[in-house]
């Protein structure tokens, strides 16, 4: 006499099993925690005997400021351009522009057509428990544009005739301190003066 309210709690037990099944099943996975953001900046700074390009560095890069200067002879230093790019851990970061990045003496109106790249950026923890840094690889590339010869003009002015050539700086394996500024390295510009000082800090936010 009973068995039908038997039968009908038994399919009612198995379909509120089925569709929560359903509904774990749609949740799908957890979403990924990728931890914490970081900004990644780039200082460029150049350096050159022309003091006409004299300027001001950042504050924020004073102790390498003080790092090139001991290092490096140069009469002036000015701040070329600064980039800027957010990531996250286990992430990486490839920024292209055009740009203006050379030397200001150059009469070369021709953009540089310019790049850079963190690959495989990882935060991780030194034997002293100190949080590092670290890339699989660094890399800042440039196309510069040189004068490869002149056309002659009317009224006795010259066209330039510009050629781009590659210029750059690969890194492997670098590692660097949490939200310090560090000079990772110099490229110099062919024919001309002066060198560029690589400057990058990664802080979290």
């Amino acid at each position: 006499m009973h068995k039908p309210y038997k039968t009908i709690s038994k399919l009612f037990a198995a379909a509120v099993i089925i569709f929560g099944g359903f509904s774990v099943f749609a949740q799908g996975p957890a979403a990924e925690d990728y931890g914490p953001s970081y900004e990644a900046t780039l200082f460029v700074v150049l350096g050159s005997d022309d003091n006409a390009q004299r300027g001001s560095l950042p504050k924020a890069i004073d102790a390498v400021a003080k790092q090139i200067r001991d290092n490096f002879t140069f009469g002036s230093y000015r701040l070329m351009n600064t980039y800027y790019g957010r990531l996250a851990n286990n992430g990486s970061l490839d920024y292209k522009s055009v740009s203006s990045l050379q030397n200001a003496s150059s009469d070369i109106d021709s953009p540089t057509f310019l790049d850079w790249q963190l690959s495989n950026f990882r935060r991780d923890a030194n034997s002293a428990g100190r949080p590092t840094l670290n890339m699989q690889a660094f890399r800042f590339g440039a196309r510069v544009p040189l004068v490869i010869s002149r056309l002659s003009a009317d009224g006795g002015k010259t066209t330039p005739v510009t050629n781009y050539e590659s210029v750059g700086l690969n890194l492997n394996r670098i590692s660097i301190a949490e939200n310090t500024p560090t000079l990772i390295g110099t490229i110099s510009l062919p024919r001309t003066t002066g060198t560029f000082f690589l400057v990058l800090t990664i802080k979290p936010v």
